[in-house]
């Protein structure tokens, strides 16, 4: 019998906000980096939603996760919009021997580290024996390291490629898990979704020829549709068989975004990289 999370309905859900996502995404890139950032927080409260692991008996393991996956998203947004506040105080010898180029990056650590703290003084703070207390811990500072990947979509907003490489990722994306939703062999859909997500972001890629190459933009498409399907088969998977409603559609959808933060991020770094030549 069909769960509710392996059902059409999820499915569908789970795509189309995933498209929602991206299309804003590439949208709020032509307006300014702070209104990526906003979407991306969405993303990072997406992922912040999943629902409770389970143990091998299928019971759910007590894991306070909401505020990890929250609070590392955060640091890694506030430091990738803001890298300087990692240059120390004025005057001071760190501020003479750092430069930041770049807040994705450097905000990846100390967000992963934020949410580790904040994970283990959840689990100081159980008080039911701390059942299951690696599976509960690891589960927790794995959603935060998935949140803090998400600012990768501010990166290559601010990069040489901007809002034209924004958009040919968001592009690869959006039509990479509508084409994972068709109910065809796994295999061949997930064929056709990088295919046609490649073929996406060569499209889009070649109406803005001047700024990002069509050979970039079919890579980018074509991996940025194989990470988003990745995104949604691990958001359901993980979401299998638990009571959450919620995480059967807006966390998978929140996992396929995040999960192409550092595509486009690195798309980003190889048009600027181009340019210098």
């Amino acid at each position: 019998m069909a769960t509710c999370h392996d059902s059409g309905v999820p499915r569908l859900s789970s795509t189309l906000l995933t498209v929602c996502l991206a299309a804003v995404l590439a949208l709020a890139a032509y307006v300014d980096v702070l209104l990526v950032a906003a979407a991306v927080v969405v993303v990072q409260l997406l992922v912040a939603t999943a629902s409770a692991p389970a143990d091998a008996r299928g019971r759910s393991i007590p894991s306070p996760r909401f505020t990890a996956a929250v609070v590392s998203g955060l640091v890694a947004t506030g430091i990738t919009l803001a890298p300087t506040v990692l240059n120390g105080a004025d005057g001071s010898r760190s501020a003479a021997d750092v430069t930041i180029a770049s807040g994705t990056l450097a905000a990846l650590l100390p967000a992963i580290a934020a949410g580790v703290f904040v994970t283990l003084a959840a689990q100081m703070r159980r008080r039911d024996g701390r059942r299951e207390l690696v599976a509960s811990t690891g589960y927790a500072v794995s959603l935060g390291a998935f949140a803090a990947l998400a600012v990768g979509w501010i990166g290559a907003a601010q990069s040489s490629g901007g809002a034209d490489l924004v958009g040919v990722a968001a592009a690869g994306l959006a039509v990479g898990v509508l084409v994972w939703a068709l109910p065809v062999s796994r295999w061949l859909r997930g064929a056709m979704a990088v295919l046609l997500g490649t073929g996406a972001g060569s499209a889009v890629a070649f109406q803005l020829e001047a700024v990002v190459a069509t050979s970039l933009g079919a890579a980018a498409g074509g991996a940025a549709a194989f990470f988003g399907i990745l995104g949604q088969a691990i958001g359901r998977a993980w979401s299998q068989d638990r009571p959450h409603a919620a995480a059967g559609w807006g966390f998978p959808a929140g996992m396929s975004v995040a999960l192409v933060g550092p595509v486009v991020y690195v798309g980003g770094q190889l048009v600027g990289a181009h340019h210098l030549f």
